[in-house]
């Protein structure tokens, strides 16, 4: 039984790697196409000969190697998964997970990449990543019975979380294949790619089923992925477009705005000094704002707003939890001079737009993006990090 198994699914393979599904033409903007079975199929079984012809650093009979997936066999360039501890002639690949850079997953993606490179290997109708804060759907392509390919990217913020391509494809007994691609990343760098799904199947009302879940996504745009680049000059300077965040103008910001936006605070106190100026300091979950009144005013305006909480977006979505290079990128840098632990990031301090840089030798830094208002007032951005992971986010707005 199992070897008759065996012969059928490497005819099934076999089938797939000489036939191309029919996928309907969806004229990426970027020139990629979906994902197809072909390609998950194809990089599997050079896999599988990559591991059949090496020994493995583990014994897969061991009871740890055992799991879900299947039967763990441990190699340098990353872990297969067969149905069997005994790697015969018979023993069924069920899926991988590659975190070796030397190894290229389909399209010749591989763990060096950047997020925004691996998007670009695979076609998307939604270049923006718009969704919800917790996911995006890069694509649904629905032509059923024939089959049904998805792309679809997990994230926290920011941070995106791993990037899934799958191929629904319709199988000689009318069944549908069930596996595809999960490309997990930190950092929003790729860190290791996973197949999936090798021996599953699906019926179509499963398929039904899935793209109900999926539908949502494609109306949820009110969450996006700020542009940024690794190439400093092809981002925007700090502008007053940055200003807006939090649900609050910190230009405008008065203490009825913030708790409009913010709810009710945590702690909400009210001082002054010897001139008469008052201070008011309102204090909420992750963020505090500070808010002066001269004697002879009668509105309170914001001074200082400060992010210590990790859930609360900034200024370009800036986070606390932020790696340096996540955090750089999207500003503008690289028109300045570094000079020993300082560096000019663009423009001249004090004047317009600018933005400067201090390097501690313990792995600290201070960012700083400045900007003069129309008015006359000047903003500045501070973002402090420590170990190269942003801690806190300041904002400072002239009076």
């Amino acid at each position: 039984m199992i070897h008759q198994a065996r012969k059928f699914i490497c005819l099934l393979l076999s089938a797939l790697l000489l036939c191309a599904w029919v996928i309907p033409a969806m004229g990426a903007d970027n020139g990629a196409d979906p994902l197809t079975w072909a390609e998950v199929v194809a990089w599997a079984r050079s896999l599988e000969m990559q591991g059949r012809a090496a020994k493995p650093l583990n014994d897969p009979h061991d009871e740890a190697a055992l799991s879900e997936d299947g039967y763990a066999y441990v190699y340098d360039f990353g872990t297969l998964y067969f149905d069997s501890p005994e790697l015969t002639d018979d023993a069924v690949l069920r899926g991988a997970v590659v975190l070796g850079e030397e190894v290229e997953g389909p399209r010749g993606i591989n763990t060096l990449m950047s997020a925004e490179e691996l998007l670009k290997a695979f076609y998307t109708e939604n270049e923006t990543l718009a969704g919800t804060r917790e996911s995006a759907l890069l694509y649904l392509s629905d032509s059923l019975p024939e089959g049904m390919w998805w792309g679809r990217v997990l994230r926290d913020g920011q941070w995106l979380e791993t990037v899934q391509y799958t191929a629904h494809e319709q199988r000689e007994d009318g069944l549908y294949t069930d596996g595809g691609l999960v490309c997990t990343l930190q950092d929003n760098s790729l860190v290791a790619i996973r197949v999936f799904g090798l021996d599953a199947t699906a019926d179509e009302a499963a398929l039904e089923a899935e793209k109900q879940e999926l539908l949502p996504l494609q109306n949820a745009g009110a969450y996006a992925m700020v542009p940024s680049s690794r190439v400093g000059t092809d981002n925007p300077m700090f502008g007053e477009e940055d200003l807006s965040f939090l649900g609050v103008d910190v230009r405008t910001c008065t203490p009825e705005d913030a708790e409009a936006a913010l709810g009710e605070p945590e702690a909400d106190d009210e001082m002054s000094d010897d001139s008469g100026a008052r201070m008011r300091v309102m204090s909420f979950d992750g963020c505090t704002l500070v808010f002066m009144k001269d004697p002879m005013e009668e509105t309170y305006r914001l001074t200082v707003l400060t992010i210590d909480g990790q859930n609360l977006e900034g200024p370009r979505a800036l986070r606390v939890g932020d790696s340096l290079n996540m955090a750089m990128q999207r500003f503008r840098f690289g028109e300045g001079e570094l000079d020993g632990l300082y560096e000019v990031l663009y423009g001249t301090v004090g004047q317009g737009s600018w933005g400067d840089a201090d390097y501690g030798e313990d792995a600290s830094v201070t960012l700083r993006y400045g900007l003069t208002l129309d008015d006359g007032r000047e903003v500045m951005l501070m973002a402090l990090f420590e170990m190269y992971t942003l801690t806190e986010i300041n904002i400072t707005v002239g009076r």
